[in-house]
């Protein structure tokens, strides 16, 4: 009677024991692991210090909600020429260089959406509206960078995409067409 009630746990617990299954890691194994991803960005929002335009970078966490850490314009340009520590640049890149970029186009971006200098007694001609807002039609060319309303910006290599049209005189001269 004795064995048989060994017996009998016994089977009863064999499935429980045996069944089971040891995962064992592959060597080297390392778990992918999510991080936030920072990059450079341009709105064309007014920005901080009265600047017709704003600085920044985007923070694209990854449960893929975004996060905008404003800069000044001279930060902006410290950081995306290398001489600032930046999320955005870790290596220190001078994108200006890199990208053949005049970094005083970043002092004509108030023209993508005014048809005057909007702060002072300055008479210098805009490309934008008397709204200081793009019209529909310059806001499609501005889609291509991913900006499609004032509040939008354009971020990671659109920044640079964006920068280098904006100094094209080509360019420059169809937006104004749009009015």
């Amino acid at each position: 009677m004795k064995q048989n009630f060994y017996l009998l746990i016994y089977i009863l617990l064999i499935p429980l024991f045996g069944a089971s299954q040891i995962l064992i890691p592959k060597k080297d194994y390392v778990p992918e692991v999510r991080q936030s991803r920072y990059s450079f960005a341009i709105s064309l929002i007014s920005g901080a210090n009265s600047f017709p335009v704003s600085f920044g970078i985007m923070r694209q966490n990854p449960d893929s909600t975004h996060e905008i850490i404003f800069l000044t314009k001279e930060s902006f340009l410290r950081q995306a020429s290398g001489f600032e520590t930046s999320r955005a640049n870790p290596e220190k890149i001078n994108y200006f260089e890199e990208y053949g970029i005049d970094p005083s186009i970043l002092d004509e971006l108030w023209r993508l959406k005014y048809d005057v200098f909007p702060y002072g007694n300055v008479d210098e001609a805009g490309w934008g509206t008397k709204q200081g807002v793009p019209s529909t039609a310059q806001f499609q060319m501005l889609s291509v960078f991913g900006i499609n309303k004032m509040v939008d910006y354009t971020f990671g290599n659109k920044v640079w995409l964006f920068l280098t049209k904006v100094k094209d005189p080509v360019w420059q001269g169809e937006y104004q067409l749009r009015k």
